[in-house]
């Protein structure tokens, strides 16, 4: 038969009546004398007996006694908890709460007389105002425990447009880290978009400095003059970002965009933008394609210098961006899975490690393409040379024009002396770079295969 503590009050309010639960696996003998009795006037209890009963409940059971009223929410208060990650669900009719792996769900419905049990994680009660409840829930949980950071869900499913705002004003709350809003209905039967300006309400009710998801459907006009001026942004529905509106895009932190109509060909578009731009752009950016689009490495790559490897599924990229000094952020890695339709860039420093390696490798490169476009039109200015000094009969003039080819000559032996330096290095980088690929396959526990550029 269950061991139970029952905690109660001598009132007859609905609100002050809980029954939470005492995990099981309890050896204290003084504890297991409580566990017998019949029940437990926890509020009667002194403090340091009240609050070593708090230090025997597991998660779930005290958030049942936060809930269950104020004065017993003081005693979880008094243990002072710390929550490294909350992670708060709220929907309209229910409030779920997650932390460490466990969930507990409180549930509102208007046809319960009273707070009854149905699963060790789960609560029913009836409640006038489902919204209202969900912050009294959300207030007292921040209240009691403490809590570093917050991870918020908003359901936006079913409201409608005259009151999700008001829903939306009234449920976010102060403290959070993260917030999202979710919901996605199926586009083949259902066209319950965020418009315009449901979404711009949404943009600037979310405090800036949060990391900020909507997984709702937005229409293919939205517009707004910033929408990524948060520490971190996600929208599963981006089709309505156009080449312009990712050009433009200045951001220190991550940028996600779900489903885009975005193709590979884009994609080499922007990093070309990306490449050729005088200040830093986003740091991280990951951009799902068109779907039913196949991977086409040609047109993601057009004339872009780069080095590559591959681990199982996945293909990397190191590109480097012109120098500028504005410019910190100057070495790219872009990534893509090619079952996945999506292309991963993240902006860093060329600092440390195999990336100073490659990005060293992908500065001769850029070098030698550079000398081998001088070295041409110097080959072509010397045989220009050499045929109008096989046409002119004076003297005078023949003498010009070989003190002139003589310079020309010098001037392309020095830089196909330069090109030879540069080649030279290539052991050297072949020999830094393989060294740095079998740390990375010891740590990692994987094959990887590169590809590099030959400085020719």
């Amino acid at each position: 038969m269950p061991r139970h503590i029952r905690i109660h009050k001598e009132t007859t309010h609905w609100e002050e009546q809980q029954v939470p639960l005492l995990h099981p696996a309890y050896s204290n003998r003084f504890f297991n004398l409580l566990i017998e009795m019949s029940s437990l006037p926890i509020l009667k209890l002194p403090d340091s007996a009240a609050d070593l009963v708090v230090k025997l409940l597991n998660f779930s059971e005290k958030i049942k006694l936060c809930i269950c009223s104020k004065r017993s929410a003081k005693i979880v208060e008094r243990g002072q908890q710390k929550i490294k990650v909350l992670i708060i669900r709220m929907r309209e009719t229910c409030c779920i709460i997650s932390i460490n792996g466990s969930e507990f769900t409180v549930r509102f419905c208007n046809n319960i007389p009273r707070i009854i049990e149905s699963r060790e994680n789960d609560l029913f009660r009836e409640v006038l105002n489902p919204i209202q409840e969900n912050m009294n829930v959300t207030g007292r949980l921040f209240k009691t425990f403490v809590v570093d950071e917050c991870y918020y869900t908003i359901c936006v499913k079913d409201k409608k447009s005259e009151n999700l705002k008001e829903y939306i004003k009234r449920v976010i709350p102060e403290n959070y880290s993260d917030i999202t809003f979710e919901y996605t209905p199926d586009r083949e039967v259902n066209n319950d978009f965020l418009d315009t300006d449901e979404v711009s309400f949404i943009l600037k009710t979310v405090k800036p400095e949060a990391r900020l998801s909507i997984g709702c459907n937005i229409d293919l006009d939205f517009k707004h003059d910033n929408p990524f001026n948060f520490k971190s942004v996600r929208y599963s529905d981006a089709r309505w970002v156009t080449m312009d509106v990712l050009k433009s895009i200045k951001h220190s932190g991550n940028v996600e965009l779900g489903e885009t109509n975005f193709s590979y060909k884009d994609i080499n578009e922007y990093i070309h933008y990306w490449v050729n731009s005088e200040e830093d752009l986003i740091r991280n950016l990951s951009i799902g394609l068109n779907r039913g689009l196949d991977f086409n490495e040609q047109e993601l790559l057009d004339k872009l210098a780069f080095a590559t490897c591959q681990r199982q599924y996945w293909k990397y990229y190191f590109i480097k961006a012109k120098s500028y000094e504005n410019r910190k952020f100057t070495f790219a890695l872009v990534s893509c899975c090619s079952s996945l339709s999506k292309v991963n860039i993240q902006m860093g420093e060329p600092d440390v490690g195999l990336a100073a390696v490659i990005f060293k490798h992908l500065e001769d490169i850029e070098e030698i393409q550079k000398l081998s476009e001088v070295v041409e039109k110097i080959e072509e200015l010397e045989m220009k040379c050499v045929e109008v000094l096989e046409g002119e009969t004076s003297d005078t003039e023949k003498e010009r024009i070989r003190k002139e080819l003589e310079i020309v000559v010098k001037t392309r032996n020095l830089i196909e002396t330069r090109l030879d330096a540069i080649r030279s290095q290539w052991k050297d980088f072949l020999k830094n770079i393989y060294s740095g690929l079998l740390r990375v396959a010891g740590i990692t526990d994987t094959t990887l295969q590169v590809t590099v550029t030959s400085p020719s």
